[in-house]
């Protein structure tokens, strides 16, 4: 994975203190120095290091490891302990860097972890320069010729995504909002474990579990808005902006709802000038207004979506609202703040150098 994807796009990032491994001799001995390499948790934790990297782990007291896994939250971190235990690389000498807020600052199964904020520094990236990649410009905003009241767009298999369509599906107004779902194309056999799961039935009452099971076969299809690149990680088409200019809000099901753990899907409406709400974990939300945004319960009418009865009652609370009074409501109330999302998130600082601090002081705990 270049390292300009991993790293590049932090501010206040340069190359000057990189180094191929072979290079190492032209280093201060003394300096501490990292061997920067990928992994992908909780998908696998392979190093692949070289002979020459895993010696001078060993036999360096200043050489150390710094292992990237930014992509997802979730970690594995008996399976990387058991990793680096298989390759004698003592753990002390390793730090993971990763999207996993709990994780920062502690030690786990023996290994050093620091948090860093991937996900908005590199979707920020791509909204400055990708050319084909839906953005809406203050003066492009269409408040009064949208038809829909939300937009919905569920990608993946998830078991939030299920239930939410299911409370969506029996709330009467998914004819309201633009809703895809892509979940039975990706796979229909891993779908149907993944809605019949304990993850999925928990979250909706055990009243409605049968009436869910016959909805799972008869009424929860595959429906698609706009094409989706499958080989891609993030869907950036530009033909979702369409969908985006015709609807008023966002309903966001983000990649987790266990973890504080916040993606491009939420940062694509802030782009794109939309009030929005993530269904799952509530410190989602309030981590956002700690970095300085507006978050938007009220016009929603919840402060939480964690399972189907605080689904529905959003849905219930969008389905209760006149599109043209919602209108009104959202260009006399919101509308200052949904510019002030789209410029901070332009503007805000996500400094290199803070990485590089936390770095050094977890190597400094050891």
């Amino acid at each position: 994975m270049p390292l300009d994807y991993l790293l590049g796009h932090f501010d206040d990032f340069n190359y000057r203190n990189f180094f191929h491994i072979s290079r190492i001799e032209l280093l201060d001995t003394q300096t501490p120095k990292f061997i920067v390499n990928v992994i992908h948790m909780p998908n696998w934790v392979d190093t692949n290091l070289s002979k020459d990297g895993i010696d001078l782990l060993k036999n360096d007291p200043n050489v150390y490891l710094c292992l990237i896994t930014t992509l997802e939250g979730v970690l594995d971190t008996k399976a990387l302990a058991n990793e680096l235990n298989s390759k004698e690389i003592p753990l002390h000498k390793v730090v993971v860097m990763t999207s996993n807020m709990q994780a920062h600052g502690n030690k786990l199964d023996g290994v050093n972890y620091i948090c860093v904020n991937f996900w908005e520094s590199i979707t920020r990236l791509h909204h400055q320069t990708l050319p084909d990649i839906s953005v809406t410009t203050p003066k492009q905003l269409s408040i009064n010729t949208a038809e829909k009241k939300f937009l919905c767009l569920n990608r993946n298999i998830k078991p939030h995504r299920i239930w939410l369509m299911y409370s969506l599906l029996r709330s009467n107004i998914i004819n309201e909002g633009h809703v895809s779902f892509n979940l039975p194309s990706v796979d229909r056999r891993e779908f149907y474990v993944c809605a019949r799961s304990h993850h999925t039935l928990k979250r909706i009452p055990e009243s409605l579990h049968s009436d869910y099971k016959m909805a799972l076969v008869r009424e929860m299809y595959n429906r698609k808005l706009d094409p989706l690149h499958n080989h891609h990680v993030i869907n950036y088409n530009s033909s979702i902006k369409s969908y985006y200019n015709d609807s008023l809000l966002s309903v966001i099901t983000e990649s987790d709802t266990s973890l504080n753990f916040i993606t491009e899907k939420t940062y694509k409406a802030i782009m794109n000038l939309h009030p929005f709400f993530i269904v799952g974990n509530p410190d989602q939300h309030a981590l956002l207004r700690a970095r300085g945004y507006h978050t938007f319960e009220d016009l929603f009418g919840v402060d939480q979506i964690t399972n189907y009865a605080e689904a529905s009652k959003m849905w219930k609370h969008i389905g209760s609202k006149n599109i043209d009074v919602l209108k009104q409501n959202i260009k006399k109330k919101y509308l200052d703040k949904l510019i002030h999302n789209q410029q901070l998130f332009l503007s805000r600082k996500i400094s290199w150098n803070d990485i590089t601090d936390n770095l050094i002081t977890a190597i400094g705990d050891t």
